[in-house]
């Protein structure tokens, strides 16, 4: 039984993860990892929480945020990085304050 819930629990987190992708990339960009890769995406995520993404799950999000203006892309060396653009770090601070910190939910010291 406990197997079994936890195995619930680790589908359910994976979910929100994958459905939650962009945010998380702003989030790391947001908290001092200023210039990122794809890959550096993918690692970071499962040092953190212990889920490998492929690059199929991680890339598109990426460009979907390049699209919208809230991450640029750089050439550096055969490796494509991305860094948060003013316009991201506006967008992210209002996800924040108008929908975290505003239900309750306060950053941690």
């Amino acid at each position: 039984m406990i197997s079994s819930i936890g195995g619930v629990a680790r589908a359910l987190e994976k979910r929100i993860l994958t459905d939650c992708m962009d945010l998380l990339i702003l989030s790391i960009m947001y908290n001092g990892h200023n210039i990122i890769g794809g890959y550096d995406v993918i690692r970071y995520l499962h040092r953190r929480f212990h889920f490998l993404l492929s690059p199929g799950t991680v890339y598109p999000q990426l460009y979907a945020l390049e699209r919208k203006g809230l991450i640029e892309a750089a050439g550096n060396g055969g490796k494509r990085t991305y860094a948060l653009t003013e316009k991201g770090r506006k967008y992210f601070q209002m996800i924040l304050n108008d929908v975290i910190f505003k239900n309750g939910f306060k950053p941690s010291q």
